[in-house]
């Protein structure tokens, strides 16, 4: 048996940054038209040095010695061989199975969407490959604990602070084709919120747009300027393990934006990533497939 956690990758340096931009705008998930064939070329190309020199502000992505060091944590609680894949980027899931084996695939993402677990569903296809798959776990409890506390640890005083769950955007013309994402993010929010009644306010906005078309509101850039001279505390709702988007984006860009708009205090909350209660929680749901 083999523990397989799936994401989407990152980048470590420039070669792996066009690596990861082209094997996503041809991911049939993210581009469905022809055109893929062309756009997934010619952004890669003419992207990666540029956005690059933004990835050197944060050192590149974390995601790998996360994901490496929590893949280490399962199979040393449950005796399990544990790897990682990622969609993206090397290592592929099809470089590492073998014929016959038995597989528990977890994609690492708390809710549905068809650009992150379809998308990961695709790749077991594509490969023909069987596996015992874990459901988006956004509504477990034991999950959901996990997440309280670590907001909790970022900031002394709650009530102080403005609590912003940050999900990662998606376009409009995606729920309107049927994506859940939208919906379970919403019920997310609203779980959490019950277990978090400490903070002063609590809402939701959408981080990460891309390219032409309406996409999820509100836009994170814009709602920060309802929080002027206030603290804001933001959670990345979307994500388990730290990458780009939190580390890069969240961290830095979103900081500025904060810091331009006169915000008092701006701070991001770390992501599950590889922490004891991850690994348990992982093999808990491991152990509930298994039955």
């Amino acid at each position: 048996m083999k523990i397989i956690l799936h994401n989407m990758g990152g980048a470590r340096n420039e070669k792996e940054l066009k690596e990861f931009l082209y094997n996503m705008f041809m991911d049939k998930r993210i581009i469905s038209s022809p055109a893929k064939f062309i756009l997934a070329p010619l952004i890669s190309n003419l992207r990666y040095k540029k956005v690059w020199k933004n990835y050197e502000k944060i050192g590149g992505s974390r995601i790998y010695n996360i994901t490496e060091n929590l893949a280490k944590k399962i199979e040393k609680l449950s005796d399990i061989k544990t790897v990682y894949a990622f969609r993206y980027t090397k290592p592929y899931l099809k470089d590492i199975i073998k014929q016959d084996e038995e597989i528990i695939f977890i994609p690492m993402y708390p809710h549905y969407s068809f650009s992150t677990y379809e998308s990961s569903m695709d790749e077991l296809k594509e490969n023909k490959i069987k596996a015992k798959t874990i459901k988006p776990f956004y509504k477990n409890p034991e999950f959901n604990e996990i997440i309280k506390n670590n907001i909790l640890k970022a900031v002394k005083n709650p009530n102080e602070w403005n609590l912003i769950f940050s999900a990662h955007g998606l376009p409009e013309k995606m729920i309107k084709k049927g994506d859940l994402y939208e919906k379970q993010i919403k019920e997310h929010v609203e779980i959490l919120k019950r277990l978090l009644p400490e903070f002063k306010s609590i809402s939701l906005a959408f981080q990460s747009r891309f390219g032409p078309g309406e996409w999820l509101k509100p836009y994170l850039h814009e709602y920060l300027e309802n929080f002027k001279n206030e603290n804001v505390l933001i959670y990345p709702i979307s994500f388990m393990i730290d990458n780009s988007e939190t580390d890069l984006e969240l961290k830095v860009e979103y900081k500025e934006v904060a810091k331009n708009i006169g915000i008092k205090n701006y701070k991001v909350v770390e992501c599950p990533n590889d922490s004891d209660e991850v690994a348990q929680f992982l093999l808990g749901l491991i152990k509930q497939t298994e039955v």
